[in-house]
């Protein structure tokens, strides 16, 4: 654990050097700090250099916050803002009881892409997007999320917990940008509107009362961290506006925003257009017409530097995927997105598009239909569909306009609860065109995973809401009817969803009680693949065995083996690879990931594929009756052993204990 403390003391360093001498507010200290740790990882990381990026960053961070404290020590006392103080405690807190508890991942994502992009980035201290696994495809996710758990274990040994842990420091780090710019005099209004923030995630996903382990703080996934994201960035720019103070900031986390997740990027752009709209209609002082060339430039900057940091990223990616297709992976394998908005906006129109897009037009229909009554009826949230969901949030933007001060501030809301429905409506106009066009049709015609794409942009847009409702609020001195009126709401709002989440999710099934028992299958598996990296030389790379495996196992001993190579076994021109199913073709029983070959055909490609082990964790009696000839022991001893070693006169079972 130590080493995520030391990660902490770094972060906590770097944020008293930003408030005691960048004047920046402390709330705001920690999201700009992890914002200019993930962009200076990602350059480093880019240019092949991660681990002097990582040393720079921490000594920099230990240094200056070091340096400020003592300089600026008669002004110390900046830092204990409400914000600051909920981002320390609730980072030092997250972080311990992890430590404790040690959660690992449990789900099929987690596993298929952002656990093993983590623990790829830490085995080879190197971004995940070069490291070398099994898949024969080039991981493309964006970096920002995925070097916060890099950030957080830097100086230690992999643990997943501790990526975890990176990404609540983000989620944290959002919420007391959210409180901004409040004062302990304002308690009133910063501690239901904490508490608030603290159940926001849980409030937009869970749509009943749930009788599993519900993980949204023990979860790599990027879609809620996203959506907080695009909170905490527009947050972080309300509370700069409401007092002198640097801007520089603003582009800083736009930046590190516009690479939290590919397809989530156009709801940062949304921010950005938030922030430019604000800062062009809206000048600090003066009349409209003086400045508006210098407003212009900066509003052009929110927007600019968000597309440059994609752009570069995308190129990067682009290039190392024309490296991997060049060596016999995989390149790109979907339409680009210009591609896809453009024939997109001309069905819309009602032009011709071209050949690919026209196939697919029934898609496109049947998309818009789905997402239409997916918002109007579908239960995706603790308060219902996504009507009654933007409902409440419109209607806490009204509470902010209402309660305003000035009329300035009332029409600075008007404005941004305008962009914000604007970029609401253009960004479910890109959900219809990835089930249309980039998705696969299955996912089309099920509508999957639409909760997953769409409530990142409720929580981050209810994030907003209550960001303009505490800056209206906090203009009034208290007592006075409007300042009580404010934080009533914030009350009633802050106890109304701890107790609508408390009906929803008990103790035992959130991140405050879960039971050890909801990772049992995932320990035993991480066990194994333990003692399989001990039984076998290093660099070895293994062919998977698993009968009847729908891919999930597949990727747990894919990430758990890491840096050993677990073999994508199978035909990938057959659509065969993952999932460890085998047997003959006569045999087939219709699993989705059954890969059907003769005896010698198996044989050849395990003796093919460069594996010197099979890694046999479970077999059933079709692959007994296909392939067991081709075992030493004719699979006789499967249950004492893991492991057989490919060798040309029949495989060996090799000596192990088995964890049970």
């Amino acid at each position: 654990m130590w080493d995520v403390l030391l990660a902490l003391l770094a972060l906590l360093g770097l944020t008293a050097f930003l408030t005691l001498y960048g004047r920046l507010p402390a709330a705001l200290g920690p999201l700009t700090a992890l914002s200019l740790a993930g962009l200076w990882l990602t350059v480093w990381g880019m240019a092949g250099a991660l681990t002097a990026g990582g040393w720079t960053l921490y000594l920099a961070s230990w240094g200056l916050g070091g340096w400020a404290l003592v300089r600026r020590r008669e002004r110390w006392r900046q830092l204990l803002t409400p914000g600051l103080v909920l981002f320390a405690v609730m980072a030092l807190g997250v972080t311990v009881y992890f430590a404790v508890r040690q959660p690992i991942p449990t789900d099929f994502d987690e596993y298929s892409l952002w656990a093993t992009a983590a623990k790829l980035t830490k085995a080879n201290d190197a971004l995940y997007t070069v490291g070398e696994t099994g898949t024969p495809w080039q991981a493309t996710q964006t970096p920002s999320l995925i070097l916060m758990g890099y950030f957080a274990q830097f100086l230690g040994k992999f643990a997943y917990w501790k990526v975890y842990v990176g990404y609540d420091w983000l989620l944290f780090a959002c919420f007391a940008a959210v409180l901004g710019r409040l004062g302990w005099k304002q308690y009133a209004l910063a501690v239901p509107a904490a508490v608030a923030c603290w159940c926001a995630p849980w409030f937009f996903t869970t749509y009943n009362r749930t009788i599993f382990l519900s993980k949204v703080y023990m979860n790599s996934y990027g879609d809620i961290p996203a959506g907080v994201l695009f909170g905490g960035a527009v947050a972080l720019w309300l509370a700069l506006r409401a007092g002198a103070g640097p801007r520089w900031p603003v582009p800083v986390v736009l930046a590190f925003a516009a690479l939290a997740k590919d397809n989530l990027f156009p709801v940062m752009l949304v921010a950005a257009g938030m922030a430019a709209a604000d800062w062009f209609f809206f000048p600090d002082a003066g009349p409209f017409r003086e400045g508006w060339p210098r407003r212009l430039g900066f509003s052009a900057l929110a927007g600019a530097v968000s597309l440059a940091a994609y752009l570069v990223w995308s190129r990067y990616i682009g290039a190392l995927a024309a490296l991997n297709a060049a060596e016999g992976g995989m390149g790109v394998t979907s339409q680009s997105l210009p591609s896809v908005v453009l024939n997109g906006v001309k069905m819309l129109l009602g032009l011709p598009v071209e050949s690919y897009y026209e196939e697919r037009r029934w898609r496109f229909v049947q998309a818009g239909q789905d997402m239409a009554r997916a918002f109007l009826r579908d239960e995706l949230s603790m308060v219902g569909p996504g009507i009654v969901v933007l409902g409440l949030i419109l209607g806490l933007l009204a509470a902010g306009i209402l309660l305003a001060r000035t009329g300035r501030l009332r029409a600075r809301i008007g404005l941004l609860a305008a962009v914000a429905l604007a970029g609401f409506a253009g960004y479910n106009f890109v959900l219809r065109l990835s089930y249309a066009f980039i998705f696969r049709e299955e996912q089309c015609v099920g509508l999957v995973d639409y909760n997953r794409y769409i409530y990142p942009y409720y929580i981050g847009l209810f994030l907003i809401a209550l960001a303009c409702l505490l800056a209206a609020a906090r203009e009034y001195p208290a007592p006075c009817p409007r300042a009580l009126a404010a934080g009533a709401l914030v009350l009633a709002l802050g106890g109304g969803m701890l107790l609508r989440t408390n009906q929803f999710i008990l103790p035992q099934y959130s991140v405050l009680g879960f039971s050890q028992a909801e990772f049992d299958d995932q320990n035993l598996i991480q066990q194994k693949a333990d003692a399989v990296a001990a039984a076998v030389e290093p660099g070895s790379r293994i062919f998977f065995v698993s009968q009847g495996d729908n891919g999930l196992r597949w990727f747990s001993y894919s990430c758990d083996l890491l840096p050993l190579i677990l073999d994508y076994s199978g035909d990938l021109e057959t659509g065969g690879g993952g999932g460890g199913t085998f047997g003959l073709p006569e045999l087939d029983n219709g699993n989705l990931y059954y890969h059907p070959y003769t005896r010698e055909d198996f044989c050849a490609l395990v003796e093919e594929s460069g594996c010197a082990y099979i890694l046999v964790d479970a077999v059933d009696e079709i692959f007994v009756e296909s392939y067991g000839s081709l075992f030493a022991d004719g699979l006789a001893g499967a249950a004492d052993t893991l492991l057989y070693r490919v060798t040309g006169d029949g495989w060996q079972p090799v000596e192990m204990e088995v964890p049970r």
